[in-house]
């Protein structure tokens, strides 16, 4: 046995250490002998131990020989599901030597190994795999269907998409949402008005992955989605709304003006933020009306939007609301002050530094950092480094390093013996942006 080889033995047998640090040490040292360690590798994944089954077929996808890859195709229907997972990353890895095997154990009679195969096989990339996963959508086992239609998504393959629309009207509702995820990876217009549909799944968590996709085909889905939240039910609306607001295109903005006046109160929320959302500030004389709403999430939500539309004519409007009774809305208004950063928003961030609920001044710290004027915003949040509570303290320290006034630094050298870990640190990465080096 040659030197490299037992070095690599010697190796391997620390791999049964419970330290997954230790074992990701060891696995880095494997990959380092290169070829030499792939044949005591290939030995180790019979190890009666599944964490040396694991790390050596971690080992095996970083070195990437493919003399590895029958070794790995066994490995895929192992005992554990640690060492399934690992070695089908492995393969991965190796790339497109590992296709035709991979395709092998695809139609296979073992399950797990046709799971990992389709999950394998999407990760390489090669979209000419994908009439063979298409074949899977029908496999009589759920979790192969489900990573065959994830596989797809991650192909990106068109041809997929009139299958996948069919599967995302499955009962099975995490086929359903692997299916709308996947249609969102391949942005196909036509992919559209069913993922609509999606919006009003049972499911919440359909509706969601269809929310995501909607979003990432963008604003080629806008004119279908304004028609179906004027025609749908609360449910269509709320969702729809939503998914307008994360697009922003401005041919929505009617739309979201109506919306404010919805019957259904969650819709009123989601239309508020999403208008903010378009930047506009012809958007603020419809949002202020909001701020006197008896029902505080819809304030809150009509400060998010004000907020959003980052114009000096909102901060008024927000800043009133660190009156509010209710300390969420006077905390979104403090970081949407923040969000604003003009030099109007001073004023009202010194006050609410001394708000009675400990989050808001918190808040109003970080903000005066972002807005960046120093002028008696230092000393103020000087004062505040003396707060009772730890986040305050340490988001005054956060808020003078980036207001960079040298007057903070001995108080900020004082807080390094603080109490609390998380001001400590905020102190020493505060001095550091002020110049102070650290060994």
């Amino acid at each position: 046995m040659s030197s490299v080889s037992k070095k690599a033995a010697a190796l391997i047998s620390k791999l049964r250490s419970k330290s997954a640090t230790s074992r990701d040490g060891v696995v880095e040292e494997l990959a380092d002998l290169g070829p030499t360690a792939v044949p005591p590798l290939m030995k180790a994944l019979a190890h009666k131990d599944y964490k040396v089954r694991m790390a050596a077929a971690e080992a095996l996808g970083v070195i990437g020989d493919e003399r590895a890859i029958p070794t790995l195709i066994d490995a895929l229907s192992d005992s554990s599901k640690n060492t399934q997972e690992a070695a089908a990353q492995a393969l991965a890895r190796i790339g497109d030597g590992a296709v035709p095997a991979l395709l092998d154990a695809l139609i296979g009679t073992d399950q797990a190994a046709r799971k990992w195969a389709a999950e394998a096989l999407g990760s390489i990339g090669d979209t000419s795999v994908a009439q063979e996963l298409m074949k899977r959508l029908n496999d009589p086992n759920v979790e192969v269907q489900r990573a065959a239609v994830t596989a797809l998504g991650d192909l990106k393959s068109k041809r997929a998409i009139d299958p996948l629309i069919d599967v995302l009207q499955d009962d099975n509702v995490d086929l359903a949402k692997a299916a709308a995820e996947a249609l969102g990876k391949i942005r196909s217009e036509v992919a559209i008005d069913p993922l609509i549909g999606a919006l009003q799944s049972p499911s919440a968590d359909v509706r969601k992955a269809a929310a995501d996709s909607l979003r990432r085909v963008g604003k080629a889905a806008v004119p279908a989605l304004i028609e179906a939240v004027r025609d749908g039910d609360q449910v269509m609306r709320r969702w729809g709304v939503e998914v307008l607001g994360e697009i922003a295109d401005d041919r929505a903005l009617d739309l979201l003006v109506e919306s404010l006046e919805d019957e259904d109160e969650r819709v009123v929320r989601y239309a508020a933020v999403a208008l903010g959302r378009l930047g506009k500030e012809s958007s603020i004389k419809y949002l202020a009306p909001l701020l006197a709403h008896p029902n505080k999430d819809i304030r809150y939500a009509a400060v998010e939007g004000l907020s959003g539309t980052c114009s000096y004519r909102a901060v008024e409007h927000v800043a009133a609301c660190l009156q509010d009774e209710d300390w969420v809305v006077r905390m979104t208004a403090a970081c949407g002050l923040g969000e604003i950063a003009s030099r109007t928003c001073v004023d009202p961030l010194l006050e609410a530094l001394r708000d009675r609920e400990w989050s808001v001044r918190r808040h109003a710290a970080i903000s005066l950092g972002r807005v960046g004027i120093k002028k008696r915003a230092v000393e103020a949040l000087l004062e505040l480094l003396h707060d009772p509570k730890e986040l305050v303290r340490s988001a005054s320290a956060i808020a003078l390093g980036e207001l960079g006034d040298e007057a903070a630094i001995e108080p900020l050298q004082k807080l390094l013996s603080d109490d609390d870990p998380k001001v400590q640190i905020a102190a020493e990465e505060a001095l550091v942006k002020l110049g102070i080096e650290f060994e």
